[in-house]
């Protein structure tokens, strides 16, 4: 019916526009939803933030788990809402980046190196696993120092024999290479341990680089989904002696030791601390 009144050729026309409007009408759609979204985390981060909750060790996560269970969000999205506000010092407008992206990019401490990888998202219409892969690939590294820059010769070897590894819990970090936490021993035994990290030494809070190597492990750990220690000797001091693996995302103890951050090596490569 439609054919006698327009051509053939006119009919396939319109219907083709009109396609085209619906599919970008629900692109923008889907946008704007992204984006209310984003503006809505970002809030909720800032409201928790205001009853100074990181900063209360001992309360915060009973608090989260309270709330989650009130509002039916998961206590790791609530983590990231509180790690987005402090990460970005208003929401984020007028972006094409996603939620599960801006999860991906808090992973990132440095500024400039995240408003980098927010660009990239951009111009080359990354995806999320995308995204993670160019980050894991340290793509930022390589845009800024496309002669190589010279990395120190000090490295710790990542351990890959995955015996007296435990799961653990964050008590406090007490400075750069110490840490107190409790290890999971199975059988609902639990064990609070203090760990002096494997394999470096970082100068203590009064020395110079005390305070940064502090801040960089209390605040990589905050940020932790999941910790695992591996440690198996006691230093003279009486303290264990252990690797920390760490995730911001839940995983497995098997993956997080496999997979995850290795926190010993990041504080080396990263000059806070010197290898022993």
């Amino acid at each position: 019916m439609a054919t006698k009144i327009l051509s053939q050729t006119r009919y396939a026309k319109l219907v083709k526009d009109i396609r085209r409007l619906v599919d970008e009408g629900r692109t923008r759609a889907a946008r704007a939803a992204s984006q209310e979204l984003i503006q809505a985390y970002w809030q909720i981060g800032k409201r928790i933030s205001e009853e100074h909750l990181p900063e209360r060790a001992g309360y915060s996560q009973a608090i989260l788990s309270d709330l989650s269970d009130e509002l039916g969000i998961d206590v790791s999205t609530l983590k990231r809402c509180v790690y987005f506000f402090q990460a970005y010092k208003s929401a984020p407008r007028g972006t094409f980046v996603t939620w599960s992206q801006y999860k991906a990019l808090l992973s990132i401490n440095d500024v400039r190196e995240r408003e980098w990888y927010e660009q990239l998202v951009q111009e080359e219409s990354l995806n999320r696993d995308q995204l993670v892969q160019a980050i894991k690939n340290d793509r930022y590294t390589a845009f800024k120092t496309p002669q190589s820059k010279t990395v120190s010769a000090q490295t710790i070897k990542r351990p890959d024999e995955a015996t007296y590894v435990y799961k653990a819990i964050v008590e406090r970090v007490i400075d750069g290479d110490t840490v107190l936490v409790r290890l999971d021993l199975g059988f609902q035994v639990w064990k609070e341990q203090r760990v002096r990290l494997a394999c470096l030494d970082c100068p203590a809070m009064d020395e110079p680089g005390g305070e940064e190597a502090y801040h960089y492990a209390r605040d990589q750990l905050a940020r932790a989904g999941s910790v695992v220690v591996k440690t198996n000797k006691i230093d003279i001091y009486g303290r264990y002696v252990g690797h920390v693996f760490y995730s911001f995302e839940e995983m497995s103890g098997a993956k997080v030791f496999a997979q995850g951050r290795y926190l010993n090596e990041e504080l080396v490569s990263g000059g806070m601390a010197r290898v022993v």
